[in-house]
């Protein structure tokens, strides 16, 4: 009996062992849970001064702002004041370094600013920026306010605006004496206008197609296009006014017709010479359709020879009516 009771108790001792055992292991197994660290923060000192507390609008006042971080920071300062404020800043802040910079980081920014209204206005800044290689931090600034005060009599500090103008005022009417004015003016300048042009085609157009003619030549001659680099146009110019002068001297001769076709139209008049106006078409024809270069010698023969065919018609023509009127007298004295 006894010894069933030792040999009860040494197995219950070695069950308690192991069971400690596995515990133990199973505790050293299991991983524990990272414990959190706290955020670092950075340690830093600033502040905001105004040179002046009291302005007037327009004038300039300078904000400086002063931080103080550990050494090795980065300061960012922001590049200006709220644009939608009061307060408006006149250009990006001036940076430099502060007095302090062998134990900290010690930075100093100086902002020009200009009010646009009265009263008591709040500053709007935005967070300056501290940066290390471990964390970062926006600090934001307790900025001072800034008084501006009125230089309005006091009677009008109020500041009432003005109504708002139409956008085209009411014009009082015209007086009807101005209109009746306007139009003579205009009826006069017209007047001369037309008087002057009549004046012109009279001028240009005396009834006689050989005066007409010789007119136009003296025009073109005045003209110098031969001397000006143009003889092409010279020649073609000076032989249209020939052709102008045959189709006012023949209806048949219509300026609607080619070259050819004049000359065949004419073909049955005596007083025009055909063979001289047949080379003169060949040889302008293809300086006036084909832009053929020309000499400015040969251009100025060929004006020549038009103006000689106008020339040689007429002359030819006051013949034949000097002979059919001697013929007329005689047969009406016999």
């Amino acid at each position: 009996m006894r010894m069933e009771r030792s040999d009860g108790r040494t197995v219950g001792r070695s069950a308690g062992r192991a069971m400690a055992l596995a515990v133990a292991i199973a505790v050293v197994a299991c991983p524990f849970p990272a414990v959190a660290q706290a955020p670092i923060r950075i340690p830093v000192q600033a502040g905001a001064t105004l040179d002046r507390d009291s302005v007037t609008v327009g004038d300039v006042v300078r904000l400086t702002v002063r931080v103080r971080a550990p050494r090795n920071a980065t300061i960012n300062f922001p590049a200006a004041v709220d644009s939608l404020g009061p307060v408006q800043s006149l250009e990006p802040p001036a940076v430099r370094d502060g007095a302090d910079t062998v134990d900290a980081a010690d930075r100093i920014a100086v902002y020009r600013l200009s009010p646009w209204d009265v009263g008591r206005l709040q500053i709007k800044l935005g967070d300056v920026l501290v940066q290390t290689d471990d964390d970062e931090r926006r600090v934001t600034l307790p900025l001072p306010t800034l008084f501006v005060r009125s230089v309005l009599p006091a009677d009008t500090a109020l500041r009432i605006p003005k109504p708002a103008r139409p956008l085209l005022e009411p014009r009082e009417p015209m007086p009807w004496w101005w209109w009746a004015l306007a139009a003579a003016v205009l009826a006069i300048v017209l007047g001369v206008w037309w008087w002057l042009r009549r004046r012109r085609a009279g001028a240009a157009h005396t009834g006689d197609p050989f005066a007409d003619a010789e007119a136009a030549f003296d025009r073109l001659e005045r003209l110098r296009l031969v001397d000006a680099g143009e003889p092409g146009r010279h020649a073609a110019l000076m032989t249209d006014v020939a052709r102008r002068y045959l189709a006012a001297r023949f209806p048949q001769g219509s300026l609607a017709n080619t070259s050819r076709e004049l000359q065949e139209a004419l073909r049955g008049v005596g007083t025009v010479p055909h063979d001289r106006l047949a080379r003169l078409f060949a040889a302008v024809d293809p300086i006036k359709f084909a832009a053929a270069p020309v000499a400015p010698g040969e251009a100025r023969a060929l004006g020549a020879e038009a103006r000689g065919i106008v020339r040689a018609e007429h002359e030819q023509a006051l013949k034949v009516a000097a002979a059919a009127a001697a013929s007329t007298e005689r047969g009406a004295a016999a």
